[in-house]
């Protein structure tokens, strides 16, 4: 029998603590907002923070490689 292997998804922990600690909903939400399993307009407004806020995060540490 073969095994459906899934990966599961990693997220950025800092950007996670930063969406927590600005509005005070658990990582358990946060994350499945993220991944899609709750709806709503909150649930959008905070996978659009965290993606920009990843985004951002991954630009400062490509500006710092090169620079080192």
């Amino acid at each position: 029998m073969s095994k459906n292997i899934k990966s599961k998804p990693s997220y950025n922990q800092d950007v996670l603590k930063i969406i927590k600690d600005r509005h005070g909903y658990s990582y358990d939400y946060i994350r499945k907002s993220i991944r899609g399993d709750r709806v709503g307009i909150i649930c959008d407004m905070l996978k659009t923070e965290y993606h920009k806020l990843n985004n951002e995060s991954i630009k400062a540490i490509e500006s710092r490689a090169h620079k080192l």
